[in-house]
């Protein structure tokens, strides 16, 4: 299984987005759909040359879980209440 990437982030606060895509190694995404690794800091972090991915995922109730791994294609990662949701995420049936 290869690692789901990130194909788009419009948190533009936090510390690993640039231009709106993600540029840390890897995002644990958490139980209700949240990316755990955002985080608001100056700085930016990461390395332009690095595409981000899931790392994991803890979210038991999206489809794409497969063994706390994200099995979607990509994902899409945007802000919600305040803080960053995956917005891939869709209920199992």
């Amino acid at each position: 299984m290869d690692m789901t990437q990130i194909k788009s982030c419009n948190m533009e606060s936090c510390a690993y987005n640039m231009e709106g895509l993600c540029h840390t190694l890897g995002i644990n995404v958490g139980a209700h759909a949240e990316c755990n690794t955002y985080t608001h800091a100056s700085p930016k972090g990461g390395f332009w040359e690095v595409k981000g991915g899931i790392g994991a995922c803890l979210s038991a109730e999206c489809k794409f879980n497969d063994r706390l791994e994200c099995g979607a294609p990509n994902i899409n990662v945007a802000g919600h209440d305040r803080h960053a949701d995956c917005g891939t995420f869709e209920a199992r049936k």
